[in-house]
Formats: C-alpha cells, structure tokens, sequence
C-alpha cells in the first residue's frame, strides 16, 4: 500500500531530485551566500526537502513539516511576512526580501523541528522552476498558491 501511495504521488525517484540552479533569497535560515550566484543545491526525497547553500550551511525539512507552499509574488509576500513576524529577523535574513522583479520565486513554509515557524525563498531558473513546484506538492501534500 506504501509502494503504491508513493509511486501515485509523482515522479520522485528513490535517490530524489535535485537541482542546482537556484539562488537564496532570503527567510529564515542564517545562511552566508553570494545574492548573485546560483549557489543552492535543492533536493527532494520522498520524505524530505534537503537545501545546501554554498555547499556550506544545510538544512533538512521533513516534508510532513512543510505548511505552505507559494509562488512568485504570492511567494516573496508569504515569506517576508514570515520573516518580519519572526523573532530573529536580521538584516541579512531579510536581504532580497525588498527586491521585486519578473522572477520565479518559490516560497516554502515549514517548522523546524523545535516547532517554531521557518521559511524559505528561492529564485528559481525559469527552466526548471515548474518541475519544482510540482515535486515539492506531490511530495507535501500541500497546494502551491498563485501557481503558474
């Protein structure tokens, strides 16, 4: 019944999906990156959403753990929101945050595992930023707002 469930819920292969094509643009995670570069790795398994920023900070988020998914404008909203209602807003969490262009944002809302709210915005490539959403909802469970 397991078996069948997650070949049902979508193309996700056992070793998962990765891109790297992607840049952070801000949210929650205190992560050092270049704004300019395509520097995040994100991977998806079955159970879990694994992001890798500048091959040096990572963070796994358990895919029950995520409580929103978001694109585009809808997404840069949803996460600075987020952000600003957080206790630890810095100046660098919220870097980008204030930038608005024809970009494929993606916002991903989750809790960690203290409970507390997080989230993230990424700047997908505008070939691959479908392929994102779609994994990313087969794999929540969770409906992307303001999908394309």
């Amino acid at each position: 019944m397991v078996l069948f469930s997650l070949m049902a819920s979508g193309p996700v292969t056992a070793g998962g999906n990765s891109w790297n094509r992607l840049r952070y643009s801000g949210g929650s995670v205190n992560a050092k990156v270049n704004p300019f570069d395509w520097n995040t790795t994100l991977t998806v398994t079955p159970d879990a959403l694994s992001l890798e920023f500048s091959g040096r900070t990572t963070v796994r988020i358990q895919a029950s753990a995520v409580t929103g998914l978001s694109y585009g404008q809808e997404a840069h909203r949803r996460v600075a929101d987020l952000v600003a209602l957080s206790a630890i807003a810095t100046p660098l969490v919220l870097f980008g945050l204030l930038h608005k262009s024809k970009v494929h944002f993606i916002g991903i809302e989750y809790r960690s595992e203290d409970g507390k709210p997080g989230a993230v915005l990424l700047e997908a490539d505008k070939g691959n930023y479908r392929a994102i959403l779609e994994i990313l909802s087969s794999v929540t469970g969770r409906p992307v707002k303001n999908a394309p």
